[in-house]
């Protein structure tokens, strides 16, 4: 995964296809989420799933990398077994961006998902504490292998079962939980190539998920 995604599910289709029983927080269909902005996901809170916000983006610990978190780095770190035993999430996505690199010239391309309009993300977040007290939730999005020739992390998606299972804070073995992490084949996604002005953060708009012919996807540097 690169560090744009989008989440254009209206509110009624995202609560009825992720089961979700209560909305915690303003939701507004997104179109270029970039890192350290708040993002909806989903949390087990007691006996209800809840749309929640949290940051994108663990800190202050791990920097720039934060947003993602690979298979391999779950096994290896144990601040994320902990996370992953105790503090999981879902991210629903609708699609993400990535960039084709050629010479010195990159272009935009968008990935979805050839059956599902939104899919689940698996995530796992940790909550930062300011001199005051004061909680500030954040998540990594979990991720496996390459995107295509691109080179991108991939994230992981979750089916149903997989997302029940993941949600589910009495579930704590982290051999089941990794066994949930396996993801969809590359197969299941396309990619088509979007406006290069999905580099700019600050532009957010319907227009950035809109095909483009691939000579105006291009940014040049």
């Amino acid at each position: 995964m690169c560090n744009r995604f989008s989440l254009t599910a209206e509110l009624a289709d995202l609560t009825e296809s992720f089961r979700i029983d209560r909305v915690h927080v303003p939701y507004l269909r997104r179109f270029n989420i970039a890192p350290t902005q708040q993002i909806p996901i989903i949390q087990q809170i007691g006996e209800e799933r809840c749309l929640n916000q949290h940051r994108w983006g663990l800190m202050p610990y791990w920097g720039k990398n934060s947003i993602n978190a690979s298979l391999d780095m779950l096994s290896d770190r144990n601040y994320l077994r902990l996370m992953l035993r105790k503090k999981r999430c879902v991210i629903p996505c609708s699609g993400f961006y990535v960039w084709r690199t050629e010479g010195k010239s990159k272009s935009a391309w968008r990935v979805v998902h050839r059956t599902l309009s939104t899919f689940a993300m698996p995530g796992i977040y940790d909550v930062w504490l300011d001199s005051e007290r004061n909680e500030f939730p954040m998540s990594t999005v979990i991720t496996r292998g390459a995107l295509f020739e691109t080179g991108d992390p991939l994230p992981v998606i979750l089916d149903e079962e997989s997302m029940d299972a993941w949600l589910d804070p009495r579930e704590t073995r982290p051999e089941v939980l990794q066994s949930l992490l396996q993801g969809l084949p590359d197969a299941d996604f396309r990619m088509y190539p979007v406006a290069p002005f999905v580099e700019n953060a600050e532009w957010e708009a319907p227009e950035c998920i809109v095909e483009v012919s691939p000579e105006l996807s291009w940014v040049k540097h």
